[in-house]
């Protein structure tokens, strides 16, 4: 995919402000293997500014409007996507194709509607302080988490599914053997002051009908509702047992013929995968979903991947899919000249955001760990000159936080400004000097960065094309490289073990920047430290190399502002302290935001309750069941 999946796993997924001067270093907890130059990022948190207000946070996180009508029974609807998946268990992946595919087979306690409200999937109900389903400890050190599944719930294989498969999930996920699994980082486990990942979850109880699970977590925990929602969250353990952790990557959900043999917990079950499609029917035995319970409507269900993004169009607009997926606004006006007796073009607003992702600990520029020359580059940027190469006319505004502003966290913060003259006397400061064929070096090489993308995207090709021409006005040489999204730039460490150094592998650092998009779940923390948490390298062996920061970034006061963060599990504390979180994200620039992007789809005429596109990181693919085939 184009995107990268942040909060939806329960991991994280950050634009200047004034700082004090102080020395960063490289995570004391990381093995990476560049060396480092003095930075300036602040080692303490920024004053705090007033937090957004008037907002009616009750409505903002659980008031849906999801009400999806009935349908026929019956039909088969094709589903398109030009980034095929790779990885289909949901602990090992952060590719969000990936969960595109597993989202119709894969359900947790909780989902996220199309309008951003978190509703009950396989729980009867959302659990809430104020029902009790959510009770701090006397001594207000952790918390229990309770949590009711409905009843009959059944994996597809028709054996039971009870609070004993999470039980067993939440051990499975804390075993030390546990390598590359992003989803185990937070919420099963954390980490301890040393970078040292240690058990959150430290007692599960299953009452004796096997319907309610009582967790306790041993610190309080800001994202316990994220953690109860998506896929990443109930394995079956009939299954699982049989396989062996140091397995479980590579066996246990693969994207082939062996998928058909593995026991779902959603609407559909896997019968067929492969590179160039998935095919699902229903599952004879769900029980769960908003919209019911009821059995699915379709007879059948299919993704069908194509090789670009232009192929995928054009076999929607000759009625030969069903559903356009991992479109942006540059290709609305294409869709929307679609036949109207085929379909139509939708373009929604998303919790995304466009961005070049800056390796702080570069193996190849070692000086991208110095905030200088990250604000340099920062300054470099025209941003409004590229959104309006890729989507003219649009009226899209250029983006300053990590967070897009229809989210209920936002805090308004200030970026550094286009400013090339700036940026050339940065770089001079930070010793970079230009050479005499106008090429900056360092260590008195010449500089060249690799420039990183996913394969088959116009729109993020021409976005590093012109970054490639801003960074040579300031004297900096580049060049670009692409990529497979999921088998590549997004592969998780696991995925990447037998290539570690490949160009453009996010998890094991082999890029300069790369451009990509995040897509977050609306959960301050989960969308926040698993991508800035200093702890959280990808290369920290201590955390079974489960970390998601894939730039690591590395600043004493986003640390610090998470750590006030993750304990605040009242939103209205989550609210406040997030405007600490993005500050530090605006003063240590670990990225530079480009826009916040709108979701383009191709809607067929033979989709009925279709709900819109979803807002967050659940993605498109998150109620199938109450899809049904319009003749």
């Amino acid at each position: 995919m184009s995107k990268r999946l942040m909060g939806l796993l329960s991991t994280a997924v950050l634009v200047f402000a004034a700082c004090s001067n102080s020395t960063a270093t490289t995570s004391p907890n990381a093995t990476s293997g560049g060396s480092t130059v003095p930075s300036t990022v602040p080692s303490t948190v920024p004053s705090a500014v007033a937090s957004p207000t008037g907002i009616d946070l009750n409505a903002a996180l659980f008031g849906t409007n999801y009400k999806p009508g009935p349908g026929t029974p019956g039909g088969t609807l094709i589903m398109g996507e030009w980034q095929p998946a790779i990885q289909l268990n949901p602990f090992y992946t952060t590719a969000f194709g990936d969960f595109e595919a597993i989202q119709p087979a894969m359900r947790g306690f909780l989902t996220i509607s199309s309008d951003g409200k978190y509703v009950p999937d396989l729980a009867a109900s959302v659990p809430t302080a104020a029902n009790g389903g959510l009770v701090i400890d006397a001594n207000n050190a952790g918390m229990t988490v309770k949590v009711t599944l409905k009843p009959n719930l059944k994996w597809s294989d028709g054996q039971p599914l009870t609070g004993e498969d999470f039980k067993y999930t939440v051990g499975w996920a804390q075993d030390p053997a546990q390598k590359g699994c992003t989803a185990c980082a937070i919420g099963f486990m954390t980490t301890d002051a040393n970078g040292k990942s240690i058990k959150l979850i430290d007692t599960v109880t299953v009452s004796s009908d096997g319907l309610t699970v009582s967790m306790h977590f041993n610190q309080l925990f800001a994202s316990w509702l994220s953690f109860l929602t998506g896929p990443a969250t109930i394995l079956p353990e009939h299954y699982m047992k049989n396989i062996a952790i140091a397995d479980a990557a590579t066996k246990s959900m693969p994207v082939s013929a062996a998928a058909a043999k593995v026991p779902w917990s959603g609407p559909f079950m896997i019968t067929a995968a492969g590179a160039t499609e998935i095919d699902y029917k229903p599952n004879p035995y769900w029980a769960g979903g908003v919209g019911g319970p009821h059995a699915p409507y379709l007879a059948g269900l299919k993704f069908q991947y194509f090789t670009d993004k232009d192929g995928m169009i054009a076999a929607f607009k000759n009625g030969e899919i069903d559903l356009a997926f991992n479109l942006t606004q540059a290709d609305a006006k294409s869709v929307s000249a679609t036949d109207p007796k085929i379909g139509k073009g939708e373009v929604s607003p998303a919790w995304q955001y466009e961005h070049f992702d800056m390796n702080n600990a570069s193996k190849n520029a070692p000086f991208l760990s110095d905030v200088n020359v990250r604000k340099a580059i920062y300054q470099s940027v025209d941003k409004q000159s590229i959104i309006d190469a890729v989507f003219p006319g649009s009226g899209v505004t250029p983006a300053c936080s990590n967070v897009p502003p229809a989210l209920w966290y936002h805090t308004d913060v200030t970026c550094p400004t286009y400013d090339p003259t700036a940026a050339k006397a940065l770089l001079d400061a930070a010793k970079l000097p230009v050479g005499s064929d106008g090429n900056r070096t360092y260590n008195g090489k010449t500089i060249d960065l690799l420039l990183c993308t996913t394969a088959g995207n116009s729109t993020r090709l021409t976005e590093l094309q012109k970054l490639q021409g801003y960074l040579q006005a300031i004297g900096i040489k580049s060049h670009i490289e692409t990529a497979d999204a999921t088998a590549v730039v997004f592969a998780s460490w696991a995925d990447t073990a037998s290539t570690p150094d490949k160009n453009c592998e996010m998890m094991r650092g082999n890029y300069d920047i790369v451009d990509y998009a995040y897509i977050l779940g609306g959960s301050p923390y989960s969308d926040s430290d698993p991508t800035y948490d200093s702890t959280m390298w990808p290369d920290n062996a201590a955390t079974g190399h489960n970390g998601a920061n894939d730039s690591r970034f590395s600043s004493p006061a986003m640390d610090a502002a998470l750590k006030i963060l993750k304990t605040a599990v009242d939103p209205k504390d989550q609210l406040t302290s997030m405007v600490a979180v993005q500050q530090a994200y605006v003063a240590g620039l670990p990225e530079i935001p480009i826009y916040y992007r709108a979701e383009a789809t191709g809607v067929g005429v033979h989709v009925g309750n279709w709900p819109g596109y979803n807002v967050s990181s659940i993605g498109p693919t998150w109620d199938p069941e109450d899809w049904y085939f319009i003749p």
